[in-house]
């Protein structure tokens, strides 16, 4: 068997990457201006579309590397370095911030299970996983910016301040829950003097632009790689940045 994107239907390929085949070519066109094959080097045994094909299914999957291989009648060394050099330039997709500050934006928390030892810790999933913070538009659910990946342990505020905090534009109309309590730049659920959260008009109203952000976690883990990560080092902030970016990119085609 010889996976190929010329050979894929139009439903099998919604069915393997989640993106349609409009959506597919407008992106092997976006990374191809990127990170266009050109220069000296070793030949790649798959053409350029293909290993955008292998990329997404990856992410898609979660497949190992031989299973890849053998998709695409390739090695598993040569399926790992199409990966780690497509992983980079499709961060770069989901651009910087947009500016319109009259947009709410929404902030959470989500708990990737990482195998990479060094940078996780045992957290309330009783699992070693990494806290990565995602800022989403609450009209339309994209991404707008995502953090760095921290300790699973560390609570959501001060993952926040380290990391989407520091390159985040500062923005009027940022939410986030209970959690993100003792920052100046979001704004959390009213609370009573004694410190319990008011449950009125305004909270009912506030949990349902907040069920927004966990809705857009939730399609960024239809990506199996976001629920059990292999990879090692700074790969897991790649994953993560171009999971968003392909979330982005079926929002702006449909």
């Amino acid at each position: 068997m010889r996976l190929r994107l010329a050979c894929c239907t139009s439903a099998d390929l919604r069915a393997w990457t989640g993106l349609t085949r409009p959506q597919m070519h407008h992106l092997v066109g976006q990374l191809w201006e990127i990170k266009p094959d050109i220069g000296r080097g070793r030949p790649w045994a798959l053409p350029f579309a293909d290993r955008v094909l292998l990329m997404v299914l990856a992410y898609r999957t979660d497949l190992t590397m031989q299973q890849l291989g053998s998709l695409f009648d390739i090695s598993h060394a040569a399926a790992h370095r199409v990966i780690a050099r497509l992983a980079k330039p499709l961060t770069q997709l989901l651009g910087p911030p947009p500016t319109d500050r009259r947009e709410l934006w929404l902030v959470d928390g989500t708990l990737i299970p990482v195998h990479d030892q060094q940078r996780t810790a045992k957290s309330k999933n009783y699992r070693r996983s990494v806290n990565v913070q995602v800022v989403c538009r609450a009209r339309d659910r994209r991404v707008v910016a995502v953090g760095d990946a921290w300790p699973g342990n560390r609570n959501d505020i001060v993952v926040f301040r380290e990391t989407v905090g520091i390159t985040l534009p500062d923005h009027p109309r940022l939410s986030g829950d209970g959690g993100y309590r003792g920052s100046d730049r979001i704004r959390t659920p009213r609370r009573s003097p004694d410190g319990r959260i008011i449950k009125d008009r305004n909270y009912r109203r506030f949990r349902k632009r907040r069920a927004v952000a966990e809705h857009t976690i939730a399609r960024l883990k239809d990506h199996q790689i976001l629920r059990q990560y292999r990879r090692r080092g700074e790969a897991i902030n790649h994953a993560v940045a171009g999971v968003a970016a392909l979330h982005n990119l079926k929002l702006d085609i449909q």
